[in-house]
């Protein structure tokens, strides 16, 4: 099948279209990532603060400090668990928009060398 530039163009634009919709789709996705590896970032900050004081506490100090250990110990788990659900839908975001965008790529380059062979052939 044989396109002709005009095809060639509203076949790129309709790419361009679906790229852009797809790359704002992976940004969402990443932005929410993000977040939720921020968070888990620093809720291990504060574990790793809390299992490293030194200073003397009583015992219901300690009870505190415990209670507050296992808050953060059940809210990192929640974060990894919500991480370990989204990765699949990011990676595969992820690749379904480098894969329009490069479709784009290929189109363009494709009508940029059909327009320099046409130039080419009618100069000749």
């Amino acid at each position: 099948m044989k396109m002709n530039a005009a095809q060639m163009k509203q076949l790129a634009k309709l790419a361009q279209i679906r790229s852009d919709a797809e790359l704002k789709r992976f940004s969402a996705f990443r932005a929410h990532m993000d977040t939720v590896l921020a968070e888990r970032r620093a809720v291990g900050e504060k574990l790793a603060l809390s299992y490293s004081r030194h200073d003397a506490f009583s015992v219901a100090g300690a009870r505190l400090a415990s209670q507050e250990s296992g808050r953060l110990a059940g809210a990192r788990l929640h974060l990894d668990a919500e991480i370990a659900r989204l990765t699949p839908g990011f990676d595969a975001a992820r690749k379904k928009a480098a894969r329009e965008f490069g479709r784009v790529e290929v189109l363009k380059t494709l009508a940029t060398l059909d327009r320099i062979s046409r130039r080419n052939t009618h100069d000749a």
